[in-house]
C-alpha cells in the first residue's frame, strides 16, 4: 500500500522522470529508510538511478557512528552508491551563531549539492538530477501548525512543496502523502530495522514539543484528526498559492517598464492579494527577499493609493520604494558620500569593462559573463561598479542565491578582512568576488546566474587594473 501511494504521488506531482538521477538523503531513520527501499524497488520500473547521501552530524556520539555504519551497510547490500559526510554540527552552530537544527540542515543541503555537483562533473545534466528528502504527512501537519503559531500568511499555510526548484537541483518529497504509522508498519513488514533517534522522543526542540505535546492535546480536546485537517489545509493553500503566483508573474511582466521600475497606474489597479505579491517580487529582484511584513505592505498601499507623488517609503536593509508621476521605483539606497565604499575613490584599484563577441580571447585574470542575461535582469545599461561590501549584498551560486555575509562566514573569512575584499556588483547583486592577495580570501568566485554557455553571443569582460 505504501509503495503504491508513493508511486501515485510521484506520478500526480511529476516528481521523477525516466532517465533522471535521484539523490536521497538517508539518515537511517524510519522515514528515509522506507523511502530508500521504495525508490530502490521502483528504480527499474520507472527508469531512474538512485544515490544516497548520509550526514553524521555528531549530535549523538556513539549512536551517530552506529547510524553511519547502518546506512553504509544498507547501501552496500543494495548496491547503491553512498556518500558520507561527517561534521560536528554543534561546533558549527556555535561558529555561525545558529541553532544545532539550523546547522544540521545547512550541512545536509550542502552535502546534497556536493553530490549533485559530482554527478554533473561526471557528465549528467543538472536538470536530470533531483534531491529526495523524506518528510511525511505528519511532518507536513507539524510544519503548518508551527507556521500558524509564528504568524504566517496564506502562502505559509501551503507547508512544504512536493516539488521545489531552487538552485541547480530540484527538491522532491515523495513521502508527503504517507503517514508516520504507515511508514513504521512498512519498515516492520519488510524487516528493514531502521535506526531510532531517541532525541525525537524528547520535547527538547520546538518541533518535538508540537509533535509530542501540542498535537496530542489538540487531538484530545478539539479534533481527533487534527493532523489530517492540517494536511488538507496545506493542499488547498498550496493550490491557491500556485495560482496566485502564476497571476503575479503575469501581472509583473505586464506592468514592468524595466527591472526595478513598474507602472504606477498598473500597480494601483491590481487586487491587493496580487499587488502585495508583485511588491514582494519587485523587491526580491533588487535584493530584498525577506523581512517584508504586513506593516510594510500596508504602508505601501497607503502611499500608492493616496494619490501622492514624489514620495518615498523605507523598507528593511536600506531598500526603498519611490513613487513618481507615472512609475514606481524599487532600489537600495547607495552609501552616503562620506562613507564611500568605492574602490575607485581609494585610488588603489579600478575596473575596466568591455562587451565583446563570444569566442574572443580574454585577458589573463579577467572575469566573463553573458551580457544578454545581465541586460535581461538589469536593463540595457546596468551600472557595474567596483566596491566594498554593503548590507543586503548577495551572489548567485550553484546552489542558489546566497547572502554575501553567509558566504564569508561559511568560508571563515575573518571579520577584519571582509571589508577589504573587492566586489564587482550591479546594485546589491555581486558578479565577482575578487581575490586580490591582500586578505585571507584566496580564490575568485563568480555569479552562476550569468555564466557563459553555448547560447552566449555577447560577453561582458571585467578586468581589474591597478591605478597606483
Amino acid at each position: 500500500m505504501v509503495r503504491e501511494k508513493i508511486k501515485k504521488t510521484i506520478f500526480r506531482h511529476n516528481l521523477i522522470q525516466r532517465g533522471e538521477h535521484i539523490v536521497i538523503g538517508l539518515s537511517g531513520g524510519p522515514d528515509s529508510v522506507c523511502l530508500f527501499h521504495v525508490l530502490k524497488t521502483l528504480s527499474a520500473e520507472l527508469g531512474f538511478s538512485l544515490y544516497a547521501v548520509h550526514v553524521n552530524h555528531k549530535f549523538r556520539p556513539g549512536a551517530a557512528e552506529e547510524d553511519q555504519a547502518y546506512v553504509e551497510e544498507l547501501c552496500g547490500r543494495e548496491g547503491i552508491p553512498c556518500e558520507t559526510v561527517v561534521r560536528d554540527c554543534l561546533q558549527l552552530a556555535g561558529e555561525l551563531g545558529m541553532t544545532g537544527e539550523e546547522a544540521g540542515r545547512k550541512v545536509r543541503y550542502e552535502a546534497f549539492d556536493k553530490m549533485g555537483q559530482k554527478l554533473v562533473q561526471s557528465g549528467i545534466p543538472a536538470e536530470k538530477i533531483k534531491i529526495a528528502v523524506a518528510q511525511n504527512a505528519n511532518d507536513q501537519a507539524e510544519t503548518v501548525l508551527l507556521r500558524l503559531l509564528r504568524g504566517t500568511g496564506p502562502d505559509g499555510l501551503a507547508g512544504m512543496a512536493y516539488l521545489r526548484r531552487e538552485g541547480d537541483f530540484a527538491i522532491i518529497r515523495p513521502l508527503l502523502d504517507v503517514k508516520r504509522q504507515e511508514i513504521e508498519t512498512y519498515c516492520h513488514d519488510h524487516k528493514l530495522n531502521p535506526r531510532i533517534d531517541e532525541t525525537n522522543l524528547q520535547p527538547i526542540y520546538t518541533r518535538n514539543k508540537v509533535r509530542l505535546q501540542l498535537i496530542p492535546y489538540l487531538e484530545e480536546h478539539f479534533n481527533g484528526n487534527i493532523e489530517g485537517a492540517l494536511v488538507r489545509l496545506a493542499k488547498i493553500a498550496g493550490e491557491d498559492k500556485e495560482y496566485l503566483w502564476k497571476i503575479t508573474q503575469q501581472s509583473y511582466k505586464e506592468i514592468m517598464i524595466k527591472p526595478g521600475v513598474l507602472e504606477l497606474e498598473g500597480l494601483k489597479g491590481l487586487d491587493a492579494a496580487i499587488r502585495h505579491r508583485v511588491l514582494r517580487k519587485a523587491f526580491a529582484d533588487c535584493g530584498l527577499d525577506q523581512d517584508i511584513t504586513e506593516r510594510h505592505l500596508a504602508a505601501a498601499d497607503q502611499l500608492l493609493l493616496g494619490g501622492e507623488t514624489s514620495k518615498t517609503l523605507d523598507f528593511p536593509g536600506g531598500y526603498r520604494m519611490t513613487i513618481g508621476y507615472d512609475e514606481v521605483r524599487f532600489y537600495k539606497e547607495p552609501a552616503a558620500a562620506n562613507e564611500t565604499d568605492s574602490w575607485q575613490e581609494t585610488g588603489a584599484l579600478g575596473l575596466r569593462t568591455e562587451v565583446v563577441r563570444a569566442g574572443r580571447a580574454l585577458p589573463p585574470g579577467a572575469a566573463a559573463f553573458d551580457w544578454e542575461k545581465i541586460c535581461m535582469a538589469h536593463g540595457e545599461a546596468p551600472g557595474i561598479e567596483l566596491r566594498k561590501r554593503r548590507p543586503g549584498d548577495y551572489i548567485r551560486l550553484k546552489n542558489g542565491r546566497k547572502k554575501l555575509q553567509d558566504f564569508f562566514v561559511d568560508r571563515k573569512v575573518p571579520k577584519e578582512d571582509r571589508e577589504s575584499v573587492p566586489l564587482a556588483a550591479i546594485g546589491s547583486e555581486i558578479l565577482w568576488i575578487i581575490a586580490d592577495g591582500k586578505t585571507d580570501f584566496k580564490s575568485h568566485r563568480y555569479s552562476e546566474k550569468y555564466k557563459l554557455d553555448s547560447s552566449t553571443k555577447m560577453v561582458l569582460v571585467l578586468e581589474i587594473i591597478c591605478e597606483m
